[in-house]
């Protein structure tokens, strides 16, 4: 059972309950600012009432300027109040933004860690989709429906008859807005999930622009956005052509009543039971009682995708966990213990891994072996504690890797991924990992554990030369080399490479070698994670990993042996002791 539904608050639910508890003390405010804005909106038809039925009347000037002065006056109010509230209304939304920004954030990136495939940033569309509609005219036109009913009563004041047809107008007007509301609401919500899938397929295209271009992919990457594209465009234009109907219709409906209301109070004032201000002043106010409805009439696809956003926004707030309570721990040494662990893929019911158990001291040197598809990144995945663990436990220095605190851990730990990706920014930034007070001794002291000083130096800005989306701007080899850095930055005891010289020429051979043998010297745990034999030249473990399961693991020389005829991988020969990388070994 979840912690939820044992009724103790997430942090997510507790942050999404704050947001909303501000909002409706804010709300509140606004509300009273509303109620004082909706009195002043009498001005303009009492001021016509006065003047229609005592100024023209006595033919006072001195009247006549006198009310001009006050109704220039509260016209005055009326504007600093109206500018007031929707400040407020502004306010509230990035407070709302605020305070859920950062665990909307965690939400996202904990919905991608269990579902890589799907790039997903929804959470943190819908938050900004309602920080637009907090700022927008909707939120206000909402807010002042509570207060047509005060319009409502003038009109009984000034005559029944005038009442009596401005009910009968709002509930034509409420009805057709029911009716929008149930034809346009799928459809909309339906237009919203194809627009956000274009947009995807559009990101995916850029980010893999060359090999699109390279291959002649262009024409049909292009069918398959326009596909989607145009079954987005077509769902919005269905639905903006049924909410354009009911906008036309209320705004005609509104004309006629406004129209017809001047025809009654005509027919009032000839029977002698109404006045030509009364007139004049009853069209006026009956406009701005229905004004508000007609308004969310017209903004209905706004408050739609609002209510949409809302709604799936509180759903990923109500699924989202928390990460295990945990404490500050010592330094990790890099003891690092599998106990018959199951996982795979968080978004996949099937195990990768079965099985596994094995144990690495601190300042071994792991050599992960299988061929392709074998589980043996998913192993690497699994000891960062980036993969849930089923069944078993994974231990770091003898506790749980789960109760470990990722901004605690993330910082001791060196990981370089088989396909290295940068982050948009400088390179000396990505080999920092984007630490604000990281200092240049510590960022060249990690490129110079890499073998990459010299080659960054060569960039045409050096450690600051931008790296591009994903790291797009370099080469591949220099994309690993830089990954590398940024793996070793601040020397952790725990490191994981993923195939790390995939991409690497003879310097960059020499330079991994070179790397391995100073993590070896200061006892750091090292894992590598190899497809081809001959990377795991300097390790003093091996583990074999095939179809997910554990077939052998121990010292290297009783291992290799097992795998490999001997002398099968060059450089490597039986009790060598582990030693900086020669020519011989950048051959290998």
């Amino acid at each position: 059972m979840s912690r939820h539904q044992q009724g103790q608050e997430t942090k997510a639910i507790a942050a999404l309950k704050s947001a909303v508890h501000d909002s409706r003390s804010i709300f509140i405010a606004a509300g009273v600012f509303g109620l004082a804005i909706n009195i002043l909106m009498l001005t303009g038809p009492l001021y016509m009432l006065q003047v229609y039925d005592r100024v023209l009347a006595s033919q006072s000037v001195p009247t006549l300027i006198a009310l001009t002065v006050l109704v220039a006056g509260l016209y005055i109010t009326l504007g600093v109040l109206d500018w007031v509230r929707q400040s407020i209304f502004t306010d509230a939304g990035s407070r709302f933004e605020d305070k859920l920004s950062d665990t909307a954030f965690d939400a996202v990136i904990a919905e991608n860690m269990r579902d890589p495939g799907r790039v997903n940033d929804r959470t943190l569309s819908n938050l900004r989709v309602l920080r637009k509609f907090y700022s927008g005219p909707s939120l206000g036109a909402i807010f002042d429906i509570p207060f047509s009913p005060m319009f409502y009563a003038v009109l009984f004041m000034l005559h029944w008859a005038y009442g009596l047809w401005a009910l009968f107008g709002t509930v034509v007007l409420v009805i057709l807005a029911i009716v929008n509301k149930q034809v346009s609401s799928k459809s909309v919500a339906r237009a919203e999930e194809l627009e956000r899938s274009a947009q995807q397929t559009t990101i995916e295209v850029m980010r893999n622009v060359e090999v699109m271009e390279a291959m002649g992919m262009r024409e049909r990457l292009a069918q398959r956005w326009r596909g989607l594209s145009d079954e987005s465009d077509e769902a919005i234009r269905k639905s903006s052509h049924s909410m354009g109907a009911f906008a036309a219709s209320t705004k005609v409906f509104r004309l006629f009543l406004q129209s017809a209301i001047l025809g009654l109070g005509a027919y009032l004032s000839i029977i002698g039971v109404s006045t030509p201000g009364a007139m004049i002043a009853a069209s006026i106010i009956m406009g701005r009682a229905i004004t508000p409805i007609q308004s969310v009439v017209s903004q209905w696809r706004t408050i739609v995708t609002a209510a949409t956003a809302w709604q799936s926004l509180k759903q990923q707030m109500e699924v989202a966990t928390d990460e295990p309570d945990t404490m500050d721990l010592p330094a990790i040494q890099g003891h690092l213990r599998l106990e018959n662990v199951y996982s795979g893929p968080p978004s996949v019911r099937e195990n990768t891994l079965r099985g596994i158990s094995m144990e690495i001291e601190p300042g071994d040197m792991l050599g992960v072996l299988g061929p392709s598809a074998s589980g043996k990144s998913s192993l690497g995945r699994v000891m960062l504690g980036l993969w849930p663990v089923r069944h078993g436990v994974v231990r770091i220095d003898g506790a749980d890797v789960r109760t470990y605190a990722r901004a605690k851990l993330g910082p001791q730990v060196g990981y370089m991924p088989q396909q290295v990706d940068l982050f948009a920014g400088s390179v000396m930034e990505n080999i920092c990992r984007f630490e604000p007070d990281a200092t240049p001794q510590d960022i060249v002291a990690a490129a110079q554990a890499a073998g990459c000083h010299q080659l960054i130096l060569a960039l045409p800005d050096g450690y600051n030369t931008p790296v591009g989306v994903g790291g797009s701007y370099l080469s591949a080899g220099q994309r690993q080399r830089i990954g590398l850095a940024r793996a070793l930055y601040k020397d952790p005891n725990f490191v994981i490479l993923d195939e790390p010289n995939s991409n690497l020429d003879n310097s960059g051979d020499q330079a991994l070698a070179n790397a391995l043998h100073a993590l070896k010297e200061r006892g750091a745990t090292t894992v590598i994670i190899a497809h081809r034999p001959n990377a795991i030249v300097h390790c003093t473990k091996l583990a074999v990993i095939e179809s997910g399961e554990l077939k052998a693991f121990g010292p290297r020389d009783e291992i290799l042996p097992k795998v490999l005829p001997k002398g099968a991988v060059p450089g490597v020969r039986p009790a060598q002791p582990l030693r900086a990388a020669g020519a011989g070994d950048a051959q290998a």
